[in-house]
């Protein structure tokens, strides 16, 4: 299973790039409720194609999932108080990126949480695309950190394109080499990509 998380919507573009990299299912995300930029007509046509709603942590309502749960409910991980509340809401499913150039805002405590309630952590590739020079540097520091957090506590973690445009989609491969570079080893590597995309991606298909 070969699983990608992408923030745009050009359907048609997405279905092209995500069959040359033989992806199985990709993860559109965008802000606000219950994923309502993927639904209708652009949803049907797009086989393979998981909804996600991203929250920006404490204050926001959590969309109550339908009897399929047909989407994921993601959190920015953009403040210790945004990873622990992604770690205690029911309901969410992944909590992306907890760190930035400045620090990692996880913990071990919260990674445990993560952990027992079965919430990954995603990873995304396009935030370094975007970054550069001492804050290229930074971000690798403090993602390197998430990384090791987690592998201590057993948490799971997705390494995913977060694409913004078709430029920025990346195959498996590349972010496997990825998590090498962030100090996971390559098993591991390989497994934030396949085995537990299939695990993850199986809630929603």
């Amino acid at each position: 299973m070969h699983l990608n998380l992408v923030r745009f919507s050009d359907f048609g573009t997405i279905s092209r790039y995500s069959a040359l990299f033989g992806e199985d299912a990709v993860i559109v995300a965008g802000p606000g409720p219950a994923a309502g930029h993927v639904k209708g007509p652009a949803l049907a046509s797009s086989p393979g194609i998981i909804p996600c709603s991203i929250l920006e942590g404490p204050g926001s309502a959590v969309p109550r999932k339908s009897a399929d749960k047909g989407f994921v409910v993601a959190v920015r991980g953009s403040s210790p108080e945004s990873c622990a509340w992604a770690a205690n809401s029911k309901g969410v499913d992944l909590l992306l990126q907890p760190f930035s150039t400045e620090k990692c805002f996880l913990d071990i405590q919260t990674a445990n949480v993560l952990r027992d309630r079965a919430v990954f952590v995603g990873v995304l590739f396009s935030d370094f695309l975007e970054s550069d020079g001492f804050r290229q540097a930074q971000l690798f520091k403090n993602a390197a950190m998430c990384v090791k957090l987690c592998a201590s506590a057993g948490t799971k973690i997705l390494l995913l394109s977060g694409a913004r445009s078709w430029q920025q989609m990346r195959a498996s491969k590349d972010l496997s080499s990825f998590g090498v570079m962030l100090g996971m080893g390559k098993e591991d590597a390989l497994r934030a990509v396949r085995g537990n995309a299939e695990e993850f991606a199986g809630r929603f298909t």
